[in-house]
């Protein structure tokens, strides 16, 4: 499974419908983690036969509640935390979001808000090992995620335009 993870586009649709080109537009899931919720929109009808996923952030309060700020999505078996991260204050640290992904079961969370492409593993008191993947701002530095699972593993990467 072939997933593309965009955060924080904030009006820049278009970085987002390049990274998308670059992909020939075959991917399986198409993840936006908040923070131009009308790039989504605009999106979702220029690439019909995609699947989107999209989550509300703290400059999207505008938008319809019809978005989550967070869930927690099963991928091809991986249980994974999506969320833009500012209710889990990520801009002070890793703790508190890797704690709630560990509580609801998932072994990874995908997070935007801070800008910042991370791809790391936080190690919890409790021995608990979580993913940490910020794709970055695909609005302002053109960055995104790739994620492939299979085999049993989530394989992530950036990719930029």
């Amino acid at each position: 499974m072939k997933l593309l993870v965009f955060s924080d586009s904030h009006s820049h649709a278009k970085n987002i419908e390049k990274a998308i080109e670059i992909h020939g537009g075959v991917c399986d899931f198409v993840i936006f983690l908040g923070d131009g919720l009308r790039d989504v929109d605009y999106l979702r009808s220029k690439y019909p036969s995609l699947a989107f996923f999209a989550l509300k952030g703290n400059c999207d309060a505008f938008m319809s509640s019809d978005y989550p700020s967070y869930s927690v999505l099963d991928l091809d078996g991986k249980r994974v935390l999506v969320t833009h991260g500012h209710l889990f204050g990520v801009k002070s640290g890793y703790e508190r979001i890797a704690k709630v992904a560990s509580e609801l079961g998932a072994e990874a969370v995908f997070f935007g808000h801070t800008h910042q492409p991370i791809d790391d593993i936080y190690d919890l008191e409790n021995g608990d090992r979580i993913r940490l993947f910020n794709p970055g701002s695909i609005g302002y530095d053109g960055i995104y995620g790739v994620v492939n699972i299979k085999a049993g593993a989530i394989v992530t990467s950036h990719g930029k335009i």
